[in-house]
């Protein structure tokens, strides 16, 4: 693959991600809004749905095959490029989507009790939501972009995955004490 083709294949995976973002979140938060759920009812649907992915993933673990083309050329790309790193991210990404999946069912559980309808979303503060997960999203998938790209041979991202996922939590933890004060500043303004 030449430079340009790989910047080509590259801008179109940011404007995918992105635009697939946009619309699924936009989508669940009408839907929530229109049948209205309740908080319990929200985790788990939340929670089933990383279920599925994580068990799909398992189960293709091996697959390059998606249901967009440019995701499909980027995963073979990358397999290629990164070699026994790229099933092992693989890997431990659905780990990840059932560690988390497996935290929402217990969160579903914990608010079984509270009635009534799941909160009425302000749209500012799902417009600034939005942005943030945007930002984080596009972030993280250009600092992998970078290391992947920029690397010569699988041996320069040996032990990629495990360096990942240790910026990965500590860059989890930061957004979620960023994520409260922003809430608690939006609720006292």
């Amino acid at each position: 693959m030449t430079l340009d083709e790989i910047k080509k294949m590259r801008r179109q995976q940011f404007l995918l991600m992105n635009v697939l973002l946009l619309i699924l979140v936009t989508f669940y938060l009408i839907l929530i809004q229109i049948i209205g759920v309740t908080s319990s009812q929200f985790f788990i649907t939340l929670g089933v749905v990383l279920l599925i992915q994580s068990i799909i993933g398992f189960i293709r673990i091996n697959s390059t095959k998606s249901l967009f083309s440019i995701y499909e050329k980027v995963s073979l790309y990358e397999k290629q490029k990164m070699g026994a790193e790229w099933k092992k991210q693989r890997k431990i990404s659905y780990i990840w989507m059932l560690i988390t999946s497996s935290f929402l069912f217990t969160q579903a559980y914990l608010n079984r009790d509270i009635s009534g309808d799941f909160l009425k979303f302000d749209i500012r503060y799902m417009v600034l939501m939005l942005i943030f997960i945007l930002g984080l999203s596009n972030l993280s998938l250009l600092i992998h972009v970078k290391k992947v790209d920029s690397s010569k041979a699988a041996q320069d991202l040996k032990g990629y995955t495990r360096k990942t996922n240790i910026t990965a939590v500590l860059l989890g933890a930061i957004s979620a004490i960023i994520l409260i004060f922003i809430t608690l500043f939006y609720i006292m303004i």
